[in-house]
């Protein structure tokens, strides 16, 4: 098949990935493994980096990511989904990343692609596909009601767009929050602004990427609005998948400016802490929400 130069392509086959990812993916495979999805990722240039062609497959028992070396090599990563722990898909401008951290002999690893931002669809369908083998059970039909629509209407337009394309599909939605980015006296950025998302099987964070002060003089000199195009266009994100089946405990405190939800999640083999910082007056509507995840679990310190 014809595989496209610039940005990330589906393949039909392993045969059809180009070598020595091609080799490399096939040894990587068990034998008869049903394959749902292949990925390739050209390699491209930023002004910081040489980011390498990758080849992500996602099979019926994990997944699997095969990236070039700068010497003509092949590094391959690989977890099945009892150790897949979480999932962070982040887009600056024209770079996207995919993240999927796992456990393996008690540690947290984690796996990067990057990509072209045009190819986030395909990325996007591969986190569906690993979030519904990490947790397979049957989903509620998917009802957007009236009163969703309502909740996010009221989000800025950069969240709402996210929020609307980003949340798991077919899943009914238990609770969203939306909070703006967070400042020290001296208005200084501490946390960027974010929003929590919590469906029947899935919480998603959605965090704005932190801007510096010199970015926010320049957007003030500019006169833009700040709910306006420039923002819209100018700021990146990550968007963090968080399967139910791995939050083991979470809690929520208090850290000066802060509200912070710690969440400890784990698989098989091992874990990880994530930490989210969200404005202290919201400290009570995170507890409320996330008590409906693990009702018993949870702490305010």
């Amino acid at each position: 098949m014809e595989i496209d130069t610039r940005f990330p392509t589906r393949l039909n086959t392993v045969s059809d990935a180009p070598e020595p990812l091609r080799g490399a993916l096939a040894e990587g495979l068990l034998s008869g493994e049903p394959v749902h999805l292949l990925v390739y990722a050209p390699a491209f240039s930023t002004e910081d980096e040489i980011s390498p062609a990758t080849v992500l497959a996602v099979t019926g028992n994990g997944w699997i990511i095969a990236s070039e070396t700068g010497d003509g090599g092949v590094t391959v990563e690989k977890s099945d989904f009892a150790n897949t722990l979480f999932l962070e898909l982040t887009a600056i401008l024209l770079l996207g990343q995919l993240r999927i951290a796992f456990a393996g002999a008690d540690t947290s690893l984690s796996a990067t692609i990057k990509f072209e931002t045009v190819g986030d669809d395909l990325y996007r369908e591969a986190i569906d596909l690993i979030l519904a083998g990490i947790d397979p059970a049957l989903h509620a039909v998917d009802e957007k009601d009236r009163g969703e629509r309502a909740t996010f209407e009221t989000w800025p337009m950069k969240f709402r767009n996210e929020a609307q394309r980003y949340r798991p599909g077919g899943q009914r939605l238990l609770a969203a929050l939306q909070w703006p980015v967070i400042f020290n006296e001296v208005r200084q950025e501490v946390a960027p602004a974010g929003a929590l998302l919590i469906t029947a099987r899935e919480i998603v964070l959605i965090s704005e990427q932190k801007k510096s002060s010199a970015e926010y003089a320049e957007q003030a000199s500019s006169k833009e609005d700040p709910e306006g195009p420039f923002a819209e266009e100018e700021a990146g994100g990550t968007i963090t998948f968080l399967p139910r089946v791995r939050l083991a405990d979470f809690q929520v405190s208090h850290q000066e400016h802060l509200g912070v939800l710690a969440l400890q999640v784990h698989a098989a083999h091992g874990g990880e802490k994530l930490e989210i910082s969200f404005p202290s007056d919201e400290e009570k509507a995170v507890l409320k929400a996330m008590e409906q995840v693990l009702p018993s679990r949870g702490s305010v310190t």
